[in-house]
């Protein structure tokens, strides 16, 4: 019987189609963490200007994966996870800000080799803390463009060492979240598309001053509301989000624009 085969080759096909810059792949990134509802993720960069130093690494403090949620939506091209729950995460019933399996190509485009470690969720969020503690397993998986590429189909896959994927005991009272390192670089970092990934990711949030209440002596009438929606939850917690920069892209706002500006001049 006659059926599709579909070649390794898509990947970097629809990553160069849905994914333009890797500004903006490394964005994509934490916004997976928003969706699994994260309320800090750290972006640490090291030696990004170099193909054979350079590393990323995205982590996070959201609900994580279990090895089944990692095979049926990481690791399922068009996954339809977020299809479910009225397309909200399950902890502070955030909008999903994403739904066509963007992340694993944006890890495609930004590098050779992708490792990732996560503790999922207990079911069990602290309403006082907003602590997600982990259950008692968690996974380590690898992927290997390299690899992956050198088979013809994705049917070739999964007879070779490209992807491994094994459960792990986590300590007692282990947090959940996931972190994804991004090795060997496919392209070394200019300051250009430095700054241009700062610019994106301000976009997260408004600045404060458009978003805290307006002091009552500051207008004669009662407004119409307090502060704006920034964020659609229905979790009052879940508004909460930080991204922090550590290392090589950790760099003043205005410091990168000015990488940017003169880059483009």
């Amino acid at each position: 019987m006659a059926t599709f085969t579909v070649d390794t080759h898509l990947f970097r096909e629809l990553g160069e189609l849905l994914v333009g810059r890797d500004s903006t792949a490394l964005v994509e990134l934490i916004k997976n963490a928003y969706d699994a509802d994260a309320t800090e993720v750290v972006v640490y960069g090291e030696a990004i200007s170099s193909l054979s130093r350079g590393f990323i690494q995205i982590k996070d403090n959201g609900t994580g994966m279990s090895l089944r949620e990692f095979e049926r939506g990481f690791l399922r091209i068009a996954s339809r996870t977020k299809e479910q729950n009225d397309r909200r995460s399950p902890v502070f019933s955030r909008r999903y800000t994403g739904a066509k399996g963007i992340g694993r190509l944006a890890a495609h485009k930004l590098a050779r080799l992708l490792e990732i470690t996560s503790a999922r969720w207990d079911n069990h969020p602290s309403s006082r803390d907003v602590i997600l503690r982990a259950g008692p397993i968690g996974l380590e998986a690898t992927i290997d463009w390299n690899e992956v590429e050198k088979r013809t189909t994705l049917d070739e896959v999964e007879a070779s060492d490209a992807i491994t994927l094994d459960e792990v005991k986590l300590a007692d009272r282990a947090r959940a979240g996931t972190t994804i390192t991004l090795r060997k670089l496919r392209r070394a970092w200019s300051a250009s598309e430095h700054g241009r990934f700062l610019e994106e990711v301000q976009a997260f949030a408004p600045p404060k001053i458009l978003t805290t209440e307006i002091p009552r002596r500051a207008v004669s009438r009662r407004l119409l509301f307090d502060e704006p929606t920034v964020r659609d939850v229905k979790n009052s917690l879940g508004s909460s989000f930080s991204v922090k920069l550590e290392a090589t892209l950790h760099l003043p706002m205005i410091f990168g624009l000015l990488l940017l500006m003169l880059q483009i001049g």
